[in-house]
């Protein structure tokens, strides 16, 4: 093996002083930009990124539990339509298609407020519903929304929902792992709204 290395090394030192003795190139001026990509089809997906004030509430009437994610530090009750001075906090969103005919939505929160209600007031009909109540359980952790056809434009069935997920500190004493979704369904037909699946659920942690 070693001979074969020392022939290989003889042939490419008396290459050496030739590729020095070449004239050096010397560029005097950069050749125009040339503008000729082309754009993509007119319907290719676009992507739009920014942040929305967003507050996610709702009911499991089997656990008689309520969840709302992204509420102040003090709940619902802190909130301006509930009579106080506070607003979620804007998160981020990301929005594709909006410049074709449907319009897809991904929310992802990250450390968030996650506050459980117990029992579901009567007559529950949002987060209005809980200005007067007060939390059993509060902590924090992180929410995914999606939504297939934000604006129901489109001609199939529009799939959307949330699913929750965090570690709660109980008023009682102690602490859980709250896991929550929902999910719900319109179908092409515009029949609206099918419930796929509701459940909020506090575990032992």
């Amino acid at each position: 093996m070693k001979p074969q290395s020392l022939v290989t090394l003889g042939l490419l030192l008396p290459l050496l002083p030739v590729a020095c003795d070449r004239p050096a190139t010397v560029v005097t001026s950069a050749p125009p930009p040339q503008f000729d990509f082309t754009n993509g089809p007119s319907d290719l997906p676009n992507v739009f990124r920014g942040d929305s004030i967003l507050l996610f509430v709702w009911p499991d009437y089997t656990t008689n539990l309520v969840i709302a994610v992204n509420a102040p530090d003090g709940g619902v009750s802190s909130l301006r339509r509930c009579g106080s001075s506070l607003r979620p906090e804007p998160q981020p969103v990301q929005t594709v298609g909006e410049m074709q005919d449907v319009m897809r939505q991904l929310r992802l929160l990250r450390d968030v407020n996650i506050h459980v209600y117990s029992p579901v007031p009567a007559g529950f009909s949002g987060f209005m519903s809980l200005c007067g109540a007060t939390p059993i359980a509060q902590g924090t952790g992180n929410l995914i929304s999606t939504d297939n056809d934000r604006l129901v434009t489109g001609n199939g069935a529009n799939a959307f929902g949330f699913r929750a997920e965090g570690t709660v500190d109980l008023v009682a004493g102690g602490s859980a792992r709250v896991l929550a979704e929902e999910q719900m369904l319109i179908l092409p037909d515009g029949t609206c709204c099918l419930l796929r699946a509701r459940h909020v659920m506090l575990l032992a942690h």
